[in-house]
């Protein structure tokens, strides 16, 4: 259990500790853009339930996801992103007690007034196994709506190599 709370920890702390290398733009928005992968990586890992609506709460209402392992295969609208995540993805399956986890160098994140780019990988840490559950990518386009940044676009897809 100790290794849950600090594993947890350091997903909900790291992107702090990362800084702004690499990234491009005001830190007030870099901070606020790096916090999505904050979010998408809490929605995934809170165990033993993920929070389907965390996950939701960042994307804006027109997203389009694009899974790069399934033949480019598009989901447009909230909806469909939401039967993504619920149906195809690794991390919110039921089975499967996954911690996510980005590294601070596999992190980008650049912002321009209304508009913001984030790149992070994903390592999907299987706490039953204690093993990489899943290595992937998450490319995303963002914008600031009504003083919130959200994902308006995002491709998706696997690494095969740490």
């Amino acid at each position: 259990m100790k290794r849950l709370f600090l594993m947890l920890g350091l997903v909900l702390v790291m992107p702090a500790l990362a800084g702004s290398l690499g990234d491009s733009g005001p830190p007030a928005d870099i901070l606020a853009v790096r916090n999505i992968e904050v979010t998408f990586h809490t929605a995934g890992s809170m165990l033993p339930d993920k929070s389907l609506d965390l996950m939701m709460s960042i994307y804006a209402d027109d997203a389009v996801l694009t899974d790069t392992a399934h033949d480019n295969k598009v989901y447009r609208g909230k909806a469909e992103v939401r039967r993504y995540w619920a149906d195809v993805s690794g991390p919110f399956r039921p089975e499967h007690h996954w911690i996510g986890y980005t590294p601070a160098m596999r992190m980008h994140a650049e912002a321009d007034g209304d508009k913001a780019t984030l790149y992070f990988e994903c390592l999907w840490m299987d706490v039953d196994n204690n093993a990489v559950g899943a290595h992937s990518f998450s490319d995303m386009k963002l914008a600031r709506v009504q003083g919130h940044w959200l994902v308006k676009d995002i491709r998706v897809g696997k690494i095969e190599k740490l």
